[in-house]
């Protein structure tokens, strides 16, 4: 098993703390130029925050 760096952890796209250990973490996916784009959130607060 490998080690997780912050580096390599995602971020959440409104806050941009680290997601890697949040239990209620949301990911949206949606493609761009043909290319799937993967964007995370600490939970459904920040992901609704974002939308808005």
């Amino acid at each position: 098993m490998t080690e997780t760096t912050d580096d390599a952890t995602p971020r959440c796209r409104h806050c941009d703390e680290s997601v890697a250990d949040e239990p209620n973490r949301r990911v949206v996916t949606s493609v761009e130029d043909g290319t799937a784009v993967y964007y995370h959130f600490c939970d459904d607060d920040c992901l609704e925050a974002w939308e808005s």
